[in-house]
């Protein structure tokens, strides 16, 4: 036993030096850098990892065309702002953001996302931000290691740059003091028989995303806009499609789908949060789907007039409009 004990004890010695020697040697493939561009007391960093070729072919191979990338290797690709500034013509409000992008033979897209502090394949559409087309160049000389760079081009504005194998992509960036609201406020007004009907609403911009089954679920209670709750104010009992609806204010909700658009009439009172409350549904009525190829962007809700005794309600966005006409209840 004493001659078996000395040989284990000498072999778990060397294995315990073996583990920490490559640990202290080890070159890590991919690693992690950050670059910075200050505009006076403010900054934009991107953190990001640093792969290299290493004899493998990029673009179209390692990472394939028509697919979100993570920009980078390992953890997700961040990038982080503390001011306000339009990519695009898109308001980016101060903040930290997932920083994806999108290669195509025909194009780039770099896509910020909501979502922050996960690895690098756990990618959520539904909370994208925006995506903005990029400025595609070919290289002369091909670059090992991925590099991305924050370059000033004025005193206000600068551009992100990403460089790797023989390609350039470019977004150009500025620093904005009054940014608009991402959702505005809005309304729509008409009036029937000399009584006004109103709806208030938000209008959320596409931003370059996928707008049904991605940013509004389908099959699924949406607030039919954003921020605060959608209402409808009427000072006439109303016929909306099939339902009657009494004089007053309520919140209204839908339900999109593949064939059109289900209308929630809430007895919700306007001016409270938008969650919402089945119990205090008045109705639920059916709206007419029409798709185009004229996209409407930001997200519509208007009333026409059709006639002196019917309204056309329409709420439109992408490339779909859904309509019920509303008259007054006789």
């Amino acid at each position: 036993m004493r001659f078996w004990c000395v040989p284990v004890l000498l072999c778990s010695a060397l294995l315990w030096c073996a583990d920490d020697l490559p640990a202290q040697e080890r070159k890590i493939l991919s690693p992690r850098d950050s670059v910075f561009l200050n505009f006076d007391t403010s900054v934009v960093t991107v953190n990001y990892s640093r792969p290299s070729m290493r004899g493998r072919r990029i673009l179209g191979e390692l990472v394939p065309w028509d697919r979100v990338w993570r920009t980078g290797a390992n953890q997700a690709t961040h990038l982080r702002t503390t001011m306000d500034i339009t990519v695009g013509g898109v308001p980016v409000p101060r903040g930290t953001y997932t920083l994806w992008s999108l290669p195509s033979r025909t194009g780039w897209k770099i896509i910020l996302n909501k979502q922050t502090g996960q690895w690098g394949t756990q990618y959520d559409e539904r909370q994208d931000l925006a995506r903005f087309d990029a400025s595609v160049a070919t290289l002369p000389v091909a670059v090992e290691t991925l590099t991305v760079s924050l370059e000033a081009t004025g005193k206000s504005s600068g551009m992100l740059k990403l460089v790797w194998e023989q390609t350039a992509v470019t977004v150009p960036f500025e620093r904005t003091v009054r940014s608009r609201p991402l959702s505005p406020q809005d309304s729509t007004r008409a009036k029937l028989n000399g009584q006004q009907i109103t709806i208030r609403y938000s209008r959320p911009f596409m931003r370059g995303r996928t707008i049904w089954g991605v940013v509004v679920p389908m099959d699924s209670v949406w607030r039919t806009g954003a921020n605060l709750a959608t209402t409808l104010e009427t000072g006439a009992d109303l016929k909306i499609g099939t339902a009657v609806v009494p004089k007053g204010t309520y919140t209204l909700y839908s339900i999109p789908s593949d064939a059109g658009m289900t209308l929630i009439i809430s007895k919700k009172p306007g001016g409270t949060p938008p969650e919402y409350d089945p119990a205090l549904d008045l109705a639920r009525l059916p709206l007419r789907l029409q798709k185009s190829g004229n996209m409407v962007d930001p997200f519509t809700i208007s009333l026409v007039p059709a006639g002196s005794r019917q309204v056309t309600l329409k709420i439109a966005w992408a490339d779909r409009t859904y309509s019920t006409t509303i008259t007054l209840k006789k």
